[in-house]
């Protein structure tokens, strides 16, 4: 498989993935908890999020050159807190609350006041959070995606990093950075090749 066809099978792996999760997370917050389309629609949300994690090698491959080393950090940072907030989601999400909230319920509640349950989350978004403002900025300095990317990442960097300070900053953080991954799957599946820096001026 050419160079071309994996930077192009990236990009549309990252839209993909964006879609499902924005699509799939407007419609589970429109459904009613614990119901078959409330299944449906998570399932389509984590897919998402699975699929922008396999797009992930995609970004960095892309501008390796000129993101260096910043940029493979923010890369392995945010695809490790990734990794974890997906997995978590599934055990979480379609594990858990689709069987154990009506066999268990008493059992199920004790679930959200596990401290391992509480510190694993507070890891992962710390891990999205950190990578994502490295890998924004790398995209910044790097030029080849646009700099809206970037600024996308860095800013849900922000926000993965302040969800200590308030959970309602995390699904800000995702959806921030699920944008950024989208919009930078766009370039790739539209543009592949050899990584060309864009017209734009520095921002440092």
């Amino acid at each position: 498989m050419s160079a071309t066809t994996l930077s192009r099978a990236s990009g549309l792996t990252l839209l993909l993935g964006a879609l499902l999760y924005i699509v799939g997370g407007i419609l589970t917050y429109a459904s009613l908890p614990i119901t078959p389309l409330w299944l449906v629609t998570t399932g389509m949300w984590i897919s998402g999020m699975a699929l922008l994690l396999l797009g992930l090698p995609g970004i960095v491959a892309r501008q390796a050159t000129r993101a260096g080393w910043l940029g493979f950090v923010g890369f392995l940072l945010l695809f490790l807190g990734w990794l974890l907030l997906t997995g978590f989601y599934i055990v979480d999400d379609l594990i858990l609350s689709s069987w154990l909230d009506s066999l268990a319920p008493h059992v199920y509640a004790q679930w959200f006041l596990n401290p391992a349950a509480t510190v694993s989350v507070h890891v992962a978004f710390s891990l999205v959070g950190v990578g994502g403002a490295l890998l924004g900025i790398a995209t910044l300095r790097a030029r080849v995606f646009s700099r809206w990317s970037g600024l996308l990442l860095v800013a849900g960097g922000v926000a993965g990093v302040a969800s200590f300070v308030s959970g309602s900053l995390t699904t800000v953080a995702t959806v921030l950075i699920v944008i950024g991954l989208g919009s930078m799957g766009q370039v790739l599946w539209a543009a592949p090749g050899e990584a060309a820096a864009v017209l734009q001026p520095a921002p440092f």
